[in-house]
């Protein structure tokens, strides 16, 4: 069963092209059979029409016997005139032009009479040729009434030529016939085995991959479509690579900033069991970094959590209609909070609503201001920008701090994506930019980043804008 599969695409190949070889092969073999004969027994009817006129026109020369003689000769016929009276053979000539003998008795016989009767005179038929194993093709006119006896002009031809022809023919063809399904079912193998083999070396390298091996080599072999699909697999399992590179890291991660906070916790806790617990100041400060780290610890599990909603699609949204400024002046309240020393600035120069979930913009706008103050550089500056833009609103987080390298842009809304130390500092997991972009591709809004190294970065994303709250 399992070798049967494996070359099912291989017999399909090879069954298509025989049974094309076949096909035509049937088709030229209906029309040697159909149209050659037909069109050789349709000619012949023809010319025993035209001769059987030409001397019906020629009645009564003086050298109608004669003229009679040389037409059969030239033409191979056989023609006798018939009286209805006892069926006596008034003149008969060969296919030589000689006087003989009606060649074959049933040529010219009662019958005939009966078919010019029901013909009005002419009349075309068949008769067995006995010697030839064939059939004469003949043609039967009135010439004359003599004395209330007609007289019968008969011309005939043997088909036993033709059908010696189609014989040979069909023999050639049949031998020509084996000869091309031969050279077909062998050209059929090769070129099934030329189209099937690349696939059969993909799929063995498709499972290899799929059973964990990245360093899996497809084979460039075969046709146009064979050597793309070997292209496009082993992109995805460079794809692989890379996400499995980034879900080693992300572990790494989620490890250390579980690990961290911890950490901090229980060196609090005992220190606060040995040596603070008498002491009011030292004591409040241990339970601060206790419940700071137990804090953090909690947003991280929450960034976590809504991370897998919103990738899974399960993320409720509340939409409203509500003033973008506001949120965002409540996010520099928040982070300044935070970072007193840090300058925020917000341009704003109307006020603009937007219609979608409050909570969750919010929170796209928070995580891009964090992302600005954690990365600003010694500047310690930053600013919003909400503006009108083609008929939408247009918010902007710009910071004047380390920037991001062109190549490094693609990627930075990417699930487990983390700039490498030497480009930004690293902090917390990485996971801000990604909740944001998944918000806001959950609103359908477009998105961006903007950003020159050493010069600082733009981060922005739209909204379409609402006249009034209803």
């Amino acid at each position: 069963m399992k070798r049967k599969k494996r070359h099912k695409m291989m017999f399909g190949l090879w069954l298509g092209f025989m049974g094309l070889a076949g096909a035509m092969a049937l088709l030229f073999w209906m029309v040697l059979h159909f149209s050659v004969k037909n069109k050789y027994q349709e000619q012949t009817e023809n010319d025993l029409q035209m001769a059987a006129q030409s001397i019906w026109d020629m009645y009564g020369d003086a050298d109608f016997e004669a003229n009679i003689a040389l037409l059969a000769k030239s033409n191979d016929y056989f023609v006798q005139i018939v009286s209805e009276n006892s069926m006596q053979v008034v003149f008969s000539v060969n296919n030589q032009g000689e006087k003989a003998a009606p060649q074959q008795a049933d040529i010219a016989d009662e019958t005939m009479f009966e078919r010019l009767n029901d013909s009005e005179g002419i009349c075309r038929y068949y008769v067995e040729d006995q010697v030839h194993a064939s059939r004469w093709a003949v043609q039967a006119v009135v010439l004359a009434n003599l004395n209330g006896s007609r007289q019968v002009l008969v011309v005939s031809r043997s088909q036993a030529n033709m059908d010696a022809l189609m014989k040979l023919l069909t023999s050639r063809y049949l031998l020509v016939t084996v000869t091309v399904l031969i050279l077909a079912l062998i050209l059929s193998v090769c070129l099934a085995e030329y189209f099937a083999r690349p696939f059969r070396h993909l799929n063995k390298s498709a499972l290899q991959m799929a059973a964990g091996d990245y360093e899996t080599e497809f084979m460039r072999e075969g046709p146009l479509e064979a050597r793309q699909l070997a292209d496009t697999l082993e992109l995805a399992e460079q794809e692989f690579n890379k996400t499995e590179a980034l879900r080693r890291d992300f572990v790494a991660n989620v490890s250390h900033d579980m690990k961290t906070p911890l950490t901090v916790i229980r060196m609090y806790a005992e220190m606060l069991e040995a040596f603070s617990g008498e002491i009011p100041e030292k004591r409040e400060e241990h339970v601060r970094m206790i419940l700071d780290e137990t804090d953090r610890l909690t947003n991280f599990i929450s960034d976590t959590l809504d991370l897998a909603k919103l990738q899974s699609g399960t993320m409720e949204m509340h939409p409203s209609v509500f003033a973008i400024q506001d949120v965002a002046e409540e996010v520099l309240s928040s982070v300044c909070a935070n970072k007193p020393e840090f300058q925020f600035k917000m341009d704003c120069p109307e006020s603009m609503l937007v219609y979608a979930d409050r909570k969750l913009i919010y929170r796209v706008i928070y995580n891009f201001a964090s992302n600005a103050v954690k990365f600003s550089g010694e500047r310690q500056e930053a600013r919003i920008l909400v503006r009108r833009y083609q008929g939408s609103v247009r918010v902007e987080v710009i910071d004047y701090g380390i920037g991001i390298e062109k190549d490094k842009l693609p990627y930075i809304w990417n699930r487990f994506y983390q700039a490498k130390p030497n480009d930004r500092q690293k902090s917390g997991m990485g996971v801000g930019l990604n909740i944001a972009s998944e918000i806001l591709r959950l609103h359908h809004a477009p998105f961006g980043a903007e950003s020159t190294p050493n010069e600082g970065t733009c981060f922005w994303f739209m909204l379409e804008a609402c006249e009034d709250e209803t």
